[in-house]
């Protein structure tokens, strides 16, 4: 009952078998029977593809990291040239504020010297204004009283006068040495000043190369940290681009490798290929009673157990065998025996050669005249609820799941949902 509800005529029951479908595999979904689609594998072709990837990126890399080498080369040369440069006026101010160092201490020295002339002209000033003083006090306490005491106590009039002229020149000397003093004074004080303005101008010369000395060193240690920190950088740049290259050069060695693999996957696909285009060639070229069906298992046309009642091996009681077993090792292909549509794929137990009970995973296809065909205990199922396969197409791969002792393809046909004798067909 449940394969003529199934398998029914396309005509009288299309909704219900399209409603029992979509039931059946939303159930299977929710229970795990159906498993979504996997994500295949990373094949060898998306290994080269990634490692090719990877050897671009590293290629633009390496360029990126030779652009900055080459930056920081310019920076590394532009600032041992900038250090030079400071080093070499550093030490010009150097020389420069040993001779203003040696100017200020002859100007100090001078002032020094200036200073002491200047006391020491000052001090003899004195000493002589005090002399002459003293000789006008004497002179007036001890001179007679009057011209004419003076006169009078003359011997003679030419003592007289000569008395007069002496005392006048004494007055006039004592005079004229109070003004040469004076004078040499005033000029010792002028050296002085001179010597004093010299040595504040040279002191503000020494400061102002003492500032200018030590803004160059301290350029100079600025641009050297500078330096430092450039050539460090540099090693480290030549160290990533060093680690780049033997990366590089792995890589490069793995994009061969991976291309010889690529390459023998490629014979051995084509080979396989030719293989299965011959077996389905061959299959097709056995139609039978002239309604196109063809061989489903390429690999093996022998029928191990036929249709009609048998012993069962594994319950080991007599019950009909509805289809035919064909085959009988794991990964074989296995194809469309006629063009149609796929009506059903269950594959609880996809990829794997045992498990589960039942048909295990199987496929069924309607062909469209009342015919469908059904393909059980399968380790691989490769084609879609809904698609359209051609006779001889590959579906699906031999497997052991179900209610099975090994690998095989159990086949069947039904007609108008009432299975047939598949070995009427396909011989």
């Amino acid at each position: 009952m449940y394969k003529k509800r199934l398998f029914g005529r396309r005509s009288s029951g299309i909704g219900k078998i399209s409603l029992v479908l979509a039931l059946l595999f939303l159930m299977g979904w929710a229970t795990g029977l159906v498993s979504p689609p996997v994500r295949a594998a990373s094949t060898t072709r998306e290994e080269l593809k990634e490692a090719k990837e990877r050897q671009s990126a590293l290629s633009a890399e390496k360029a990126r990291l030779a652009g900055i080498s080459r930056q920081l080369d310019r920076e590394r040369d532009e600032l041992t040239g900038q250090l030079a440069w400071l080093n070499k006026r550093s030490d010009e101010q150097k020389n420069l504020y040993r001779e203003k160092t040696a100017q200020l201490e002859a100007a100090v020295s001078e002032m020094e010297q200036a200073y002491a002339d200047y006391v020491a002209a000052e001090e003899d000033l004195a000493s002589k204004q005090v002399q002459y003083s003293q000789r006008i006090r004497t002179m007036i306490n001890y001179r007679p009283k009057s011209i004419l005491e003076i006169f009078l106590s003359s011997k003679s009039l030419q003592g007289f006068f000569t008395t007069l002229q002496f005392m006048s020149i004494i007055a006039d000397a004592d005079q004229q040495m109070i003004e040469d003093l004076q004078a040499g004074k005033d000029h010792a004080a002028l050296l002085r000043d001179l010597a004093k303005q010299h040595a504040a101008d040279m002191e503000e010369v020494v400061e102002q190369l003492e500032a200018e000395l030590a803004k160059l060193e301290a350029d100079a240690e600025a641009t050297r940290q500078d330096l430092e920190e450039v050539e460090l950088k540099l090693s480290r740049q030549q160290q990533a681009e060093a680690d780049l290259l033997a990366e590089a050069a792995m890589v490069a060695e793995l994009v061969k490798t991976l291309q010889k693999k690529v390459a023998s996957e490629q014979a051995t696909a084509a080979a396989k290929a030719t293989a299965a285009a011959r077996a389905t060639a061959a299959a097709q070229r056995k139609p039978v009673s002239g309604k196109g069906w063809a061989w489903p298992y390429p690999a093996d046309r022998t029928i191990y157990s036929a249709y009609g009642m048998r012993f069962h091996p594994i319950y080991h009681y007599y019950r009909m065998h509805t289809g035919v077993d064909l085959g009988g090792k794991y990964g074989n292909s296995i194809v469309a025996s006629r063009a149609g549509e796929v009506l059903l794929v269950r594959n609880p137990y996809e990829g794997r050669n045992t498990g589960g009970y039942g048909y295990g995973n199987y496929i069924v296809i309607d062909h469209g005249d009342g015919y469908c065909s059904l393909y059980a205990h399968l380790k691989n199922t490769l084609v879609r609820v809904g698609q359209q396969v051609s006779i001889g197409q590959k579906i699906a791969t031999c497997g052991s799941t179900g209610t099975s002792t090994g690998p095989h393809l159990h086949f069947e046909i039904l007609y108008n949902g009432s299975t047939v004798d598949p070995a009427k067909y396909i011989r």
